[in-house]
């Protein structure tokens, strides 16, 4: 995975599966490239400990429900001391955290940790796709690797 770790809020992203489908977004965490087995995660709380999980390594995680990031990332909640996730695919990205837990926003930890994610993605047509055509492999690229 390579990645520069800045904000990416508006730059353009793309994901593209082994079987060639593509999906275009907005980059989300840090811009960059990065690969993995695309999975999904039909979970609507707990992403900060999925993210968190090692079982998760070099998975692209795709989460199903449409809204993700509200409440934010604490340092309680993990399971390990980093993200463990080789990308991270969402449809609407909270604009801010709205829990009172939150000691940071989930794409700032995201870029933070040198994590390559993208937005704005039917994340429910993608889950579909994985489910009837089975496990693939998916690349996530933005800002120059688009």
């Amino acid at each position: 995975m390579t990645s520069l770790a800045r904000h990416a809020s508006g730059v353009p992203a793309v994901l593209v599966l082994e079987d060639g489908r593509v999906f275009r977004g907005r980059a989300y965490g840090a811009v960059g490239e990065t690969f993995g087995e695309a999975v999904f995660s039909t979970g609507m709380t707990g992403y900060q400990e999925t993210l968190t999980d090692p079982s998760y390594h070099r998975q692209v995680v795709v989460m199903t429900a449409p809204h993700v990031g509200n409440t934010g990332v604490n340092d309680e909640d993990r399971e390990s001391p980093r993200i463990w996730v080789s990308g991270y695919v969402v449809r609407d990205p909270a604009r801010r955290p709205s829990s009172w837990r939150a000691q940071r926003g989930l794409d700032e930890e995201l870029a933070a940790q040198g994590v390559v994610g993208i937005s704005g993605v039917d994340t429910r047509a993608l889950t579909r796709h994985l489910r009837e055509q089975g496990a693939m492999r998916v690349g996530i690229f933005s800002g120059g690797a688009v």
